[in-house]
Protein backbone atom coordinates (compact mmCIF):
# COMPACT_ATOMS: atom_id res chain seq x y z
CA UNK A 1 0.00 0.00 0.00
CA UNK A 2 1.24 3.49 -0.68
CA UNK A 3 2.41 5.64 2.24
CA UNK A 4 0.04 8.42 1.15
CA UNK A 5 -3.69 7.72 0.97
CA UNK A 6 -6.48 9.81 -0.52
CA UNK A 7 -8.43 12.00 1.91
CA UNK A 8 -11.47 9.72 1.70
CA UNK A 9 -12.43 6.28 0.52
CA UNK A 10 -10.56 3.00 0.84
CA UNK A 11 -7.59 1.94 -1.26
CA UNK A 12 -7.49 -1.75 -2.16
CA UNK A 13 -4.60 -3.67 -3.65
CA UNK A 14 -2.11 -6.47 -3.39
CA UNK A 15 0.89 -5.86 -1.16
CA UNK A 16 3.95 -7.96 -2.01
CA UNK A 17 6.67 -7.62 0.57
CA UNK A 18 9.80 -9.27 1.82
CA UNK A 19 10.88 -8.94 5.42
CA UNK A 20 14.33 -8.98 7.01
CA UNK A 21 15.46 -8.92 10.64
CA UNK A 22 18.41 -6.72 11.52
CA UNK A 23 20.82 -7.54 14.31
CA UNK A 24 20.59 -3.90 15.48
CA UNK A 25 19.00 -0.64 14.45
CA UNK A 26 21.06 1.55 12.13
CA UNK A 27 22.53 4.60 13.81
CA UNK A 28 20.64 7.88 13.72
CA UNK A 29 23.50 9.29 11.64
CA UNK A 30 23.24 6.49 9.04
CA UNK A 31 19.48 6.93 8.83
CA UNK A 32 19.83 10.69 8.36
CA UNK A 33 22.60 10.27 5.75
CA UNK A 34 20.31 8.02 3.71
CA UNK A 35 17.29 10.31 3.82
CA UNK A 36 15.19 8.42 6.36
CA UNK A 37 11.77 9.87 7.07
CA UNK A 38 10.66 8.72 10.55
CA UNK A 39 7.13 8.29 11.81
CA UNK A 40 5.90 6.82 15.08
CA UNK A 41 3.26 4.10 14.71
CA UNK A 42 0.82 2.52 17.11
CA UNK A 43 -1.01 -0.48 15.66
CA UNK A 44 -3.97 -2.08 17.41
CA UNK A 45 -5.66 -5.30 16.26
CA UNK A 46 -9.43 -5.45 16.49
CA UNK A 47 -11.68 -8.27 17.62
CA UNK A 48 -12.84 -10.21 14.60
CA UNK A 49 -14.88 -10.60 12.41
CA UNK A 50 -14.05 -9.57 9.80
CA UNK A 51 -10.58 -11.02 10.12
CA UNK A 52 -7.37 -9.10 9.79
CA UNK A 53 -8.67 -5.70 10.91
CA UNK A 54 -6.34 -3.25 12.58
CA UNK A 55 -6.18 0.45 13.27
CA UNK A 56 -3.08 2.54 13.16
CA UNK A 57 -2.14 5.92 14.61
CA UNK A 58 0.71 7.56 12.68
CA UNK A 59 2.62 10.50 14.07
CA UNK A 60 4.66 12.18 11.34
CA UNK A 61 7.95 14.02 11.94
CA UNK A 62 6.17 17.37 11.40
CA UNK A 63 3.73 16.58 14.25
CA UNK A 64 0.80 15.73 11.99
CA UNK A 65 -1.33 12.79 13.22
CA UNK A 66 -3.05 10.39 10.85
CA UNK A 67 -5.37 7.43 11.57
CA UNK A 68 -6.02 4.42 9.35
CA UNK A 69 -8.22 1.33 9.32
CA UNK A 70 -6.79 -1.66 7.47
CA UNK A 71 -7.91 -5.16 6.57
CA UNK A 72 -5.18 -7.54 5.44
CA UNK A 73 -5.50 -11.15 4.19
CA UNK A 74 -2.65 -13.46 3.13
CA UNK A 75 -2.77 -14.52 -0.52
CA UNK A 76 0.52 -16.44 -0.74
CA UNK A 77 3.93 -16.64 0.96
CA UNK A 78 4.68 -12.92 0.92
CA UNK A 79 1.66 -11.34 -0.72
CA UNK A 80 -1.41 -9.91 0.97
CA UNK A 81 -4.70 -8.43 -0.17
CA UNK A 82 -5.01 -5.15 1.68
CA UNK A 83 -7.74 -2.53 2.02
CA UNK A 84 -6.77 0.64 3.83
CA UNK A 85 -8.55 3.91 4.50
CA UNK A 86 -8.04 7.09 6.46
CA UNK A 87 -10.33 7.55 9.43
CA UNK A 88 -10.77 10.50 11.76
CA UNK A 89 -9.59 10.61 15.38
CA UNK A 90 -13.11 10.08 16.74
CA UNK A 91 -13.58 6.87 14.75
CA UNK A 92 -10.13 5.69 15.80
CA UNK A 93 -11.04 6.24 19.46
CA UNK A 94 -14.35 4.40 19.04
CA UNK A 95 -12.62 1.46 17.31
CA UNK A 96 -10.19 1.21 20.23
CA UNK A 97 -13.15 -0.15 22.18
CA UNK A 98 -13.00 -3.18 19.85
CA UNK A 99 -9.31 -3.88 20.56
CA UNK A 100 -8.51 -7.59 20.73
CA UNK A 101 -7.79 -8.30 24.43
CA UNK A 102 -5.43 -11.13 23.44
CA UNK A 103 -3.15 -8.77 21.55
CA UNK A 104 -1.05 -5.86 22.73
CA UNK A 105 -0.63 -2.67 20.73
CA UNK A 106 2.49 -2.64 18.59
CA UNK A 107 4.55 0.51 18.95
CA UNK A 108 7.42 1.25 16.63
CA UNK A 109 9.26 3.98 14.80
CA UNK A 110 9.28 3.46 11.06
CA UNK A 111 12.09 5.01 9.05
CA UNK A 112 11.30 5.09 5.33
CA UNK A 113 14.48 5.22 3.23
CA UNK A 114 14.56 5.47 -0.57
CA UNK A 115 16.62 2.65 -2.08
CA UNK A 116 16.73 2.71 -5.89
CA UNK A 117 13.26 1.94 -7.23
CA UNK A 118 12.29 0.49 -3.85
CA UNK A 119 11.85 1.90 -0.37
CA UNK A 120 13.15 0.35 2.83
CA UNK A 121 10.72 0.50 5.75
CA UNK A 122 12.93 0.07 8.81
CA UNK A 123 10.80 -0.66 11.87
CA UNK A 124 12.44 -0.19 15.27
CA UNK A 125 10.02 -1.74 17.76
CA UNK A 126 9.29 -0.40 21.22
CA UNK A 127 7.07 -3.43 21.77
CA UNK A 128 8.37 -6.06 21.47
CA UNK A 129 11.57 -4.27 22.54
CA UNK A 130 14.82 -4.70 20.65
CA UNK A 131 13.29 -5.99 17.44
CA UNK A 132 14.29 -4.32 14.16
CA UNK A 133 12.67 -5.39 10.89
CA UNK A 134 13.03 -4.10 7.35
CA UNK A 135 10.14 -4.48 4.92
CA UNK A 136 10.56 -3.96 1.19
CA UNK A 137 7.42 -3.70 -0.94
CA UNK A 138 7.75 -5.20 -4.41
CA UNK A 139 6.01 -4.81 -7.75
CA UNK A 140 6.14 -8.59 -8.42
CA UNK A 141 7.04 -11.80 -6.56
CA UNK A 142 10.41 -12.36 -8.21
CA UNK A 143 11.71 -8.79 -7.91
CA UNK A 144 15.28 -8.73 -6.59
CA UNK A 145 15.97 -7.16 -3.20
CA UNK A 146 19.51 -6.08 -2.40
CA UNK A 147 19.88 -4.59 1.05
CA UNK A 148 22.59 -1.94 1.50
CA UNK A 149 25.65 -2.74 3.61
CA UNK A 150 25.00 0.18 5.99
CA UNK A 151 22.06 -1.81 7.48
CA UNK A 152 24.56 -4.18 9.08
CA UNK A 153 23.88 -7.87 9.73
CA UNK A 154 20.51 -9.18 8.64
CA UNK A 155 18.64 -12.37 7.89
CA UNK A 156 15.52 -12.87 5.84
CA UNK A 157 12.37 -13.73 7.79
CA UNK A 158 9.85 -13.51 4.94
CA UNK A 159 7.28 -16.24 5.45
CA UNK A 160 8.21 -16.83 9.10
CA UNK A 161 4.86 -16.38 10.89
CA UNK A 162 6.54 -15.33 14.13
CA UNK A 163 7.50 -12.02 12.45
CA UNK A 164 4.00 -11.11 11.26
CA UNK A 165 2.81 -8.04 13.15
CA UNK A 166 -0.43 -9.83 14.02
CA UNK A 167 1.58 -12.53 15.79
CA UNK A 168 4.05 -10.09 17.36
CA UNK A 169 1.03 -8.42 19.01
CA UNK A 170 -0.04 -11.60 20.81
CA UNK A 171 0.35 -11.25 24.56
CA UNK A 172 3.47 -12.97 25.84
CA UNK A 173 5.15 -13.18 22.42
CA UNK A 174 8.88 -13.70 22.74
CA UNK A 175 11.33 -13.11 19.96
CA UNK A 176 14.19 -15.57 19.59
CA UNK A 177 17.61 -14.03 20.28
CA UNK A 178 19.83 -13.26 17.33
CA UNK A 179 21.57 -16.49 16.29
Amino acid sequence: MPEALPASGPVTGVEIERKFRLRAAPSARALAEHGAVPRRLEQVYLVEPPSGRRIRRIEHADGRIEHRLTRKERLRAFAFHETEERIDAARYESLLLQADPERCPIRKVRHVVPHGAQALEIDVFESPPGLVLVEVELEHDDEVVELPAWLGEWREVTGDPSYLNANLARAGTRIAPWP
